[in-house]
């Protein structure tokens, strides 16, 4: 009888043992999880970072006195008074001239 009184105390104790050492199995796991979305989310928020530094340089841009002339003539296709407008197109198949 004690005999089955022993085994049965080493059962528990290994079905505890058991039983912890899954629980820190999935903690490891779980651990190891968050520890990976930890470093993409890190990397989300140097590009986040880095984006919102480039549009705050942007908006300084645009933000200039100079801005609204510049896009005038660059987007616009306007000229000041009294200028030419010269448009240069990029062909790489020139249009030969008329003989």
């Amino acid at each position: 009888m004690q005999r089955w009184l022993i085994l049965g105390a080493i059962l528990v104790v290994l079905a505890v043992a058991g039983l912890s050492g899954l629980g820190i199995w999935r903690q490891i796991v779980h651990l190891r999880h968050l520890l990976a979305t930890e470093a993409e989310l890190q990397a989300q928020i140097q590009y986040e970072q880095d984006r919102q530094q480039q549009l705050e340089q942007e908006l300084q841009h645009v933000s200039s006195p100079g801005y609204p002339e510049e896009w005038a003539r660059r987007y616009g296709g306007m000229v000041q008074p009294g200028e030419i407008r010269l448009v240069v197109t990029d062909s790489a198949d020139p249009t030969p001239a008329a003989p």
